[in-house]
């Protein structure tokens, strides 16, 4: 230690001394003075490790039992469930036991699994002969419904002589069809409530047999309606998605009956995708106000009302459509031929970088963090610092992470402030000869490969995702191998798509190949992009002639409509930026069927 401040003494202005001085505390909080710890989270609350000394110390406070500290260190309830676990154990130490106990059984009382630092405060509520079988029971039917088989395999010894109940239920669980024989369960106690359950997964893998299935039980066991309505929720859902033909007065019934939103709005859109013009403006009217509002069911509400022959109420909701922000919006500006809505809010004044480091010194930790490439810690310290800011410093923020080439935290800024009008921020150009030199190689405006770009990272060279895609473009380094075969490019490496130029060049070139595969069609190109050109087949192969916006409000992955719309109108934006006529569809691609 004496070697330690002798080299702290000489780092007084360095800017990431306060993570020397955590490590120090959190690495040894067994010599850590209280005061001390108290201290460094007053001074230096700015900075992530804060969080993370207080969360260490309090831990340490727990494991040695110094209970009374613990409260009063940290008095009020944490959000974490292990330090609230540790809270209420702690408070069953110092003389609150009822209030410890109460809260720990509704801690335990989950479908999820609990962290081991809740074993402690578990352990003190069953020895106080508070777990029942019957709450073991009800835990484990929520496991079930949670989809959390393993927590139901931990819990059956705990059942103790009704272990065969647990085992039918964890014999439903991994085998639904199970309950097409009734005869294993009987019509009353836990036996009624695991086939009510297992007919409510089995719905999700064939809706048809589950309906058979309830309504030959809802007569032989009495069921009430509240005891049916998960079945039937999931049996409707199933159907939507799978755009089924069959049962279809059923569905509509149920869907009318439990008026859920998600019901209702994948009931509309199976409306849609049928072009039942009629039927999709009497689902949409059953919806929530909200979402009867929205920009989406505005615009769809609208063109059901414009293929009615109502034109003049279905262009005054669609210019009212257009003057909100996004997808929606542009498609309805297009429509009626108004201009789109492209507002971009101004910052005002910035700090130079000197002056702001000084008023915020979290700035030259996120610097020196990424000069190290330290790229997840530059990340923790920019997040935590933009959720103690107002907006307007949320968007000066953005503008000094723009000003350094940052170019994926200045778009966090604006999404963290909700800043959506701030386009100069929201939609950065880096690199921009790149960019309109391997566009014009590939015969392609610039501001697609920016708009995917936009959406894959965020402008992030570095980003890697969970399953290895990497780069601006997030290339797979399989589909960059094959694609760098195709056109002839010197690929090495997996590395090399960390390099901006080589991630563009043959992101690009992978982006033409998929265009020359539609014939130009954008909408196509970036639904491949996302999932793949076989699903795109797939779906292509299951239309029949859809216009354009239905089509893509009936891609069936969420994720990947999103993608599209996100591409388009990102494409859209760019072009604003880039001082051309802005487009969301071309003339051929709304000619098109889909």
């Amino acid at each position: 230690m004496d070697r330690f401040y002798q080299l702290r003494s000489r780092l007084t202005h360095y800017p990431l001394l306060p993570y020397l001085d955590y490590y120090r505390l959190a690495f040894r909080p067994g010599q850590a003075d209280y005061g001390e710890v108290t201290g460094f989270i007053r001074q230096h609350g700015d900075t992530p490790q804060s969080n993370r000394l207080e969360r260490s110390y309090l831990q340490y406070l727990a494991d040695s039992g110094q209970w009374s500290t613990f409260l009063h260190f940290y008095p009020k309830e944490p959000s974490s469930t292990g330090l609230r676990c540790l809270h209420y154990e702690a408070k069953y130490h110092t003389g609150q036991r009822n209030e410890a106990l109460r809260a720990a059984g509704q801690i335990w009382m989950s479908g999820e699994s609990r962290p081991d630092a809740c074993d402690s405060l578990f352990k003190l509520w069953q020895q106080a002969g508070l777990r029942s079988t019957d709450k073991v029971w009800q835990r484990m039917t929520l496991a079930f419904a949670e989809g959390n088989g393993n927590l139901i395999r931990h819990l059956m010894p705990a059942l103790g002589s009704s272990q065969g109940d647990g085992q039918l239920l964890l014999d439903t669980f991994e085998r639904p069809a199970k309950v097409s024989n009734p005869a294993s369960y009987g019509s009353a106690g836990k036996g009624r409530q695991a086939l009510l359950l297992g007919l409510t997964r089995y719905a999700n893998e064939d809706a048809e047999r589950a309906i058979s299935l309830l309504t030959d039980y809802r007569s032989r066991y009495h069921l009430s309606a509240a005891e049916t309505a998960p079945v039937e929720r999931a049996a409707a859902r199933r159907l939507l998605l799978d755009r089924a033909l069959f049962q279809r007065d059923w569905v509509d019934a149920t869907v009318r009956r439990l008026k859920e939103p998600e019901l209702l709005e994948l009931r509309a859109r199976l409306a849609l995708w049928e072009l039942n013009w009629a039927q999709l403006g009497e689902w949409v009217k059953l919806m929530p106000m909200e979402l009867q509002k929205s920009d989406r069911w505005r615009y769809w509400q609208a063109r059901a009302l414009a293929e009615r022959g109502q034109q003049q109420p279905a262009h005054a909701l669609f210019q009212e459509t257009a003057n909100l922000r996004g997808f929606y919006g542009f498609m309805a500006a297009q429509r009626i031929g108004v201009p789109y809505r492209l507002k971009n809010e101004q910052v005002g004044a910035v700090p130079a970088w000197p002056s702001a480091v000084k008023q915020w010194p979290f700035l030259a930790r996120v610097r020196e963090l990424k000069a190290m490439q330290d790229l997840t810690g530059a990340r923790a310290e920019w997040v935590h610092n933009l959720d103690r800011s107002s907006y307007q410093q949320k968007l000066t923020f953005a503008a000094l992470a723009e000003q350094q080439g940052w170019h994926d935290l200045g778009i966090l800024a604006t999404i963290r402030a909700e800043a959506w009008d701030a386009l100069d921020l929201r939609f950065p150009m880096p690199l921009r000869p790149t960019f309109d030199r391997v566009a014009r190689e590939h015969g392609m405006e610039s501001t697609l490969l920016y708009a995917i770009s936009r959406q894959e990272s965020a402008m992030y060279p570095l980003a890697q995702s969970p399953v290895g895609a990497r780069g601006l473009m997030q290339l797979m380094p399989a589909t960059a191998r094959h694609t760098a075969g195709k056109v002839g490019y010197p690929y090495r490496n997996e590395q090399q798509l960390f390099d901006p130029e080589v991630n563009i060049q043959l992101g690009s070139a992978y982006l033409r190949g998929l265009l020359d595969n539609y014939n130009g069609n954008r909408v196509f190109a970036a639904a491949a992009y996302n999932a793949g050109p076989g699903r795109v087949a797939r779906w292509r192969a299951q239309s029949s002639g859809k216009p354009i916006d239905v089509w893509v409000e009936g891609i069936p992955f969420r994720e990947t409509r999103n993608y599209v719309q996100n591409v388009l109108s990102f494409n859209l934006i760019y072009q604003h930026k880039s001082n051309r006529a802005p487009q969301l569809f071309s003339q051929q691609e709304l000619q098109g069927r889909y």
